[in-house]
């Protein structure tokens, strides 16, 4: 499972990185500055959470797989 946590950090690297870009093309005020903020905040959530769960080697289907096999 470790291998889709480290999916998402990598996404959300790069697309962080393509954001952050992008960001001295835009005006502040304007909706698709909003967007941008918005898509940041979710990006870096998604970052942190995708990062405690590589460090915790968190398998949340481990005791599904653990019962039937």
């Amino acid at each position: 499972m470790t291998a889709v946590w480290r999916a998402f950090f990598v996404c959300s690297v790069v697309l962080l990185t393509l954001l952050a870009l992008s960001v001295p093309s835009l005006e502040p005020g304007t909706p698709a500055f909003v967007v941008t903020v918005l898509s940041a905040g979710m990006l870096g959530t998604m970052l942190v959470l995708s990062a405690a769960f590589i460090y915790a080697d968190w398998d949340p289907f481990e005791e599904l797989f653990e019962n039937h096999a």
